[in-house]
């Protein structure tokens, strides 16, 4: 689409309502755009997310329907109000439709499988009164937490008292039925009364969620700050917006009208939403984001990608946020050459032809013969603009009879050979994920990419979602986490699996992929010996470093879209680079709304990571307030923050790769990280927080830059300070940042104590620990 058709779109939208004597404000292209995206490809009955319009559109087919068809139309109102948020009509209209069925012993007009769900969706919409009436509109940080804490627990009980009656009839005529079983634990943990209450031969056991290591428990403190965003699944990213080099973030929700958000950091532990001044009014939408400064300039740009799940109506405009440096964002989508229309949520930066610009890929979804998506990469033309070759450079995937469905991109040199290689996570499990092997530049200057996923031991096939390089073992080679993405029944919710792994019952979904790189050019299959042989079914997922010992943890965002996803987001930390240790109930990250992007980041400056995390679903009434945890570890071990800023290589130093050399308890042990935003739905900042463990000076820092491929060594560096280190240039530069507290609120400052009826299974050291 070129500017012509920008501006008449504008054009139509100003004449079409302006109104004599009423000045009208003057939109952008991209404004315009998305707000036309908006009303005829997301709210429209076609979208399933759409409910509100799916509850105007049945109740208009209703009130013309036949007396045969009217109850088939007044089952969609209870489904799309529940979806919708609309619970008590919803619980209205199922009521009915039972008295009818318990009248009649058939509910006319209804399928057999429609009439089957009445009781499941009665139950799950009380649950979710529940929710509404006491995690959201009454929410503290306990809220939704498991192990629940009393503060957590619900005031307005009305919802989950209901659900437990008809969640205990649901399981007296299956008892197999292990989503329901696993709901009505869930509905008396908000109670107050699990275990005590369950009944004994439907309890899931406290032991279950016992964790493997006695982490600190990070605090719930996002309402404390406002930051607690209450609408739908979105983007984050954590990162320095306006030069200050304090840590700022950004967030979206993913339905067509939502506002994207900014807030900057104030540096006295408060934040301040700067929306309207950076001039973002109307750049809505969004399932994510991801960073970079693709312009070298020293200031943070955003990418938002827009479209993903919705198939053949998610051909929206992504968006290309210039940073001024004043402050101000401008869409420059159109004017860059990167304007497309395709369903997506997930790209990535890279500099894949090493000339000192950031490149995008864009990991694109396709669907079906008719809805066919391939990829995109987008070369930077060092001039503000791109050039898209991914037909050129052998990546654009998706053709006729090879579909995919690309849920995850992540880019690293897994093979130490100076070029960055790819790697695409897809939902399909027909096809199994790509490595792509960068080998260089073609005549033309364009990079050239080699599928060898087979040859790497990577040719499974394998129905996966976020993804990532990172280097878990600190042996100086790029190491690949995948998550896996399917459950056992298709039409149903992931938390049947997830109560059956609880019970130590077999299951059908896929689990997390952990591979290792063998250093020649292959990867092992460790998941099962390093203890992530697991479901994870992580949306939004990333890694940091939850206690500053040097070795990489992760937090993952699960669920789905099912409204019964009400299942626990999990946290795993690196034992010593050779396990990884549940610690999710331990941590506090049990929370059991879906959670999406996921960004770590050090943003009180006390030298331990934070985690924010954007909660909420896909349908227009799964909405939830947003989780920020803060790091309890600053005084525990030591640490380092290293910002690049590149002269000959990119200017953030994206894909550059330090190395740390240090001493731990009289042995000598190095550190690996290659500089990114992290895992591919949630970024965090483009700078590098490394812990040290008891290490208080780093014998040597050795930085590689990506495109000079120069190395600069730096020498008894004392730990716990932030530096900035310039390519080609001696020493570093020490930010003089100040740590701060965050703001308290009586109300909600609250750690998440374990309920008294667990008591008989907590350690010494309190917390939980599986035996």
């Amino acid at each position: 689409m070129r500017l012509s058709h920008y501006l008449i779109i504008c054009l139509g939208i100003l004449f079409s309502t302006c109104k004599p004597g009423v000045k009208q404000q003057e939109k952008s292209g991209m404004v315009a755009l998305l707000e036309q995206t908006a009303r005829e490809s997301f709210y429209v009955p076609a979208n399933i997310y759409a409910s509100k319009t799916r509850i105007a559109h049945f109740d208009s087919l209703y009130k013309v329907s036949s007396p045969l068809e009217r109850n088939k139309f007044r089952f969609l109102q209870a489904e799309s109000c529940l979806f919708g948020g609309k619970t008590e009509q919803s619980i209205q209209i199922l009521e009915e439709l039972l008295q009818i069925r318990d009248k009649n012993r058939f509910v006319e007009g209804l399928e057999p499988h429609q009439e089957e769900q009445l009781t499941t969706l009665l139950a799950l919409s009380y649950l979710r009164l529940g929710e509404q009436q006491n995690c959201i509109t009454n929410h503290t940080s306990a809220s939704c937490i498991i192990p629940i804490a009393p503060a957590g627990f619900h005031q307005l009980p009305e919802g989950s008292r209901k659900a437990t009656e008809l969640y205990q009839k649901i399981l007296e005529n299956n008892s197999h039925d292990y989503s329901s079983r696993w709901l009505l634990n869930v509905a008396y943990m908000t109670l107050g009364e699990y275990p005590t209450k369950v009944p004994e031969r439907w309890l899931i056991p406290p032991k279950a969620f016992a964790s493997e290591y006695p982490l600190q428990s990070f605090q719930e403190i996002a309402p404390n700050l406002g930051l607690d965003d209450n609408r739908l699944a979105g983007g984050s990213v954590v990162d320095d917006f306006n030069g200050d080099h304090y840590l700022d973030i950004l967030i979206t929700s993913w339905a067509a009208s939502h506002q994207m958000r900014l807030f900057i950091n104030n540096r006295n532990g408060t934040f301040s939403e700067k929306t309207k001044e950076a001039g973002l009014t109307g750049i809505t939408g969004g399932l994510n984001m991801v960073q970079a400064d693709y312009n070298n300039d020293g200031f943070t740009d955003v990418f938002v990608l827009r479209g993903a799940w919705l198939e053949t109506l998610g051909k929206h405009p992504n968006s290309l946020l210039r940073n001024n440096g004043n402050g101000t964002f401008t869409d420059v989508t159109e004017e860059a050459g990167i304007l497309s229309f395709h369903p997506t949520q997930t790209g990535v930066w890279q500099d894949f032809n090493k000339d000192g610009w950031v490149d995008l890929f864009i990991g694109n979804e396709s669907s079906g013969e008719d809805n066919i998506h391939p990829c995109e990469l987008f070369l930077n033309n060092r001039d503000g603009t791109f050039t898209e070759v991914a037909k050129r450079a052998g990546v654009q995937v998706s053709t006729d009879g090879e579909l995919y469905y690309v849920k995850g991109v992540t880019a690293g040199d897994y093979d130490n050979d100076g070029w960055p290689d790819l790697y695409l996570s897809a939902l399909d499990d027909r096809n199994p994920n790509i490595l792509f092997k960068n080998t260089g530049l073609s005549r033309d200057s364009i990079p050239q990419f080699v599928n060898v996923s087979q040859a790497a031991g990577l040719g499974e096939n394998i129905s996966s979602f976020p993804t990532w390089f990172w280097d878990y073992d600190n042996d100086g080679w790029l190491d690949l986490f995948v998550a896996g993405f399917q459950r056992s029944v298709f039409w149903e919710s992931i938390t049947k699996d997830v109560a059956a792994e609880y019970l130590g019952l077999p299951f059908g979904a896929e689990t997390a992929r952990l591979y290792h790189n063998n250093a020649d050019g292959t990867f092992s299959d460790v998941s099962e010996q390093v203890g992530l042989k697991k479901i994870t079914y992580a949306m939004g997922a990333n890694f940091g470093d939850f206690d500053n010992d040097g070795f990489l943890d992760m937090y993952l965002a699960t669920g789905e879209v099912n409204f019964a996803s009400i299942i626990p987001n999990k946290a795993f930390r690196n034992q010593n680079g050779t396990k990884f240790q549940d610690v999710t109930t331990a941590g506090g990250f049990g929370h059991l709304q879906k959670g999406h992007a996921v960004s770590f980041a050090d943003l009180d400056n006390d030298g331990d990571q934070d985690i924010y995390a954007v909660m909420g679903g896909a349908y227009e009434g799964d909405i939830f307030r947003n989780a920020l945890f803060e790091n309890p570890y600053q005084n525990t071990n030591n640490w380092i923050t290293i910002q690049l800023k590149g002269t000959t290589s990119n200017a953030a130093g994206i894909g550059g790769r330090i190395k740390l050399t240090l001493q731990n308890n009289g042995k000598t042990r190095t550190i690996h990280r290659d500089l990114n935003s992290g895992g591919s739905f949630g970024c965090s900042p483009l700078r590098a927080q490394i812990g040290l463990g008891t290490a208080d000076t780093i014998r040597k820092i050795e930085v590689t830059w990506p495109s000079s491929k120069t190395t600069q060594v730096l020498e008894n560096i004392a730990a716990n300070q932030f530096i900035v280190i310039e390519e080609k240039k001696k020493g570093f530069k020490q930010l003089n940042l100040q740590a701060f507290k965050f703001a308290t609120s009586a109300g909600f400052l609250l750690h998440n104590p374990i309920p008294i009826d667990w008591f008989h299974f907590i350690h010494p050291k309190f917390c939980i620990i599986r035996t």
